[in-house]
């Protein structure tokens, strides 16, 4: 058979297949498999995750009243002191110089007084004879008064340098733990330095300072109002330390768009130091009947979340909005759904609403 006459043969062979393969129809594409879970409706704590750092509630730098020389240190730097102790004792020669000399001139000036008072009641009984004129007893009188002026302000300086001698002893303000010295023995303590002596923090309770998102502020604001609010901190060997909200700050930072606040914690072991890192968690009441999906059931698109949810023959899925209020303990918080639909978990990739599926088993 001639080449060209086999060619045709093959050709009209091929084009009969291909009318064959033509009229049968094509393989129908499965439903994509899914997997469900129910939005179930539960009473939930309000919880929120936060960090922060440890601050102390109070501290206090220690600054000399007085000009002078440091004679002694009376603690070591780093150990705790107690409200009133001694922790510095200051060269008090100069002032003790000048109470001695205000002690002296206030006894000379009594013992005038003493004479002219003696004097006054000379005078008044010698007046009463007729002896003295009434000007004699006035003039007794306002030297008497005089000296009584010149008594006043010689306590006055007594008062004054007596202030000066105690200064030169400086007490801890208050309880806490001190930081490190900046001065030592022989050191010129100058009142108005820049520098204190040392500085002393409140170790127990100590605080916390952290921030929640200002969208939060509202339910932890009622939440604060019934006594709700509390605060849990875990510390560096792993324990939880209860704590309490002491403060919310007056303003929202707009910058960030959140709220600062602060809590304090008993701190009896020493286990919390200031500026340290810190995990906090919030609670802030009961969520009453709040409805919880697994997080990954949240999907977001061009007009917000959503999620996708069965219908009642549990063969298509439908497009529902959702609105996240928060992703607590694993599970995700939204509203918008009325509780017990069947919400895909799993399989979502390509899913159009209305699509027919299949439930994994």
């Amino acid at each position: 058979m001639a080449a060209g006459a086999v060619a045709a043969v093959l050709a009209v062979a091929a084009a009969v297949t291909l009318g064959k393969a033509a009229d049968k129809p094509a393989a129908a594409k499965p439903p994509p498999l899914v997997s469900t879970a129910p939005a179930v409706v539960r009473d939930l704590p309000i919880q929120f995750d936060a960090q922060g750092h440890l601050v102390p509630l109070q501290q206090v730098d220690v600054r000399p009243q007085a000009t002078g020389t440091i004679r002694a240190i009376h603690f070591k730097e780093g150990e705790e002191v107690k409200a009133g102790q001694l922790m510095f004792t200051l060269d008090a020669s100069d002032v003790a110089a000048q109470l001695s000399k205000a002690r002296a001139a206030a006894a000379q000036v009594q013992a005038q007084l003493d004479e002219a008072q003696r004097d006054l009641a000379r005078s008044r009984q010698l007046a009463r004879d007729n002896f003295y004129s009434a000007s004699v007893v006035d003039a007794a009188e306002g030297k008497v008064e005089s000296l009584r002026a010149q008594l006043d302000a010689m306590h006055a300086d007594i008062d004054g340098s007596r202030v000066l001698v105690d200064r030169t002893r400086v007490v801890a303000p208050m309880a806490g733990l001190t930081g490190a010295l900046s001065v030592h023995p022989g050191s010129l303590a100058q009142q108005g330095a820049t520098t204190p002596l040392v500085n002393v923090v409140q170790m127990d309770p100590i605080g916390v300072e952290f921030t929640l998102p200002e969208a939060e502020l509202p339910t932890l604001l009622s939440a604060r109002a019934t006594g709700a609010v509390t605060v849990a901190l875990t510390a560096p060997d792993g324990s939880t330390v209860e704590g309490r909200l002491v403060f919310i700050n007056n303003s929202v930072d707009t910058a960030t768009g959140t709220i600062g606040l602060k809590a304090a914690f008993p701190n009896t072991r020493r286990l919390l130091w200031p500026g340290s890192f810190a995990k906090l968690r919030v609670t802030a009441g009961v969520d009453h009947g709040a409805l919880t999906l697994a997080p990954q059931s949240v999907l977001e698109g061009p007009d917000g979340r959503f999620v996708y949810v069965l219908d009642g023959a549990g063969a298509r899925v439908a497009v529902k909005p959702v609105k996240l209020l928060r992703i607590q303990d694993q599970l995700a918080v939204v509203a918008g759904l009325a509780g017990g639909e069947r919400v895909v978990t799993e399989g979502q990739q390509g899913l159009k609403d209305g699509m027919a599926v299949r439930l994994a088993k």
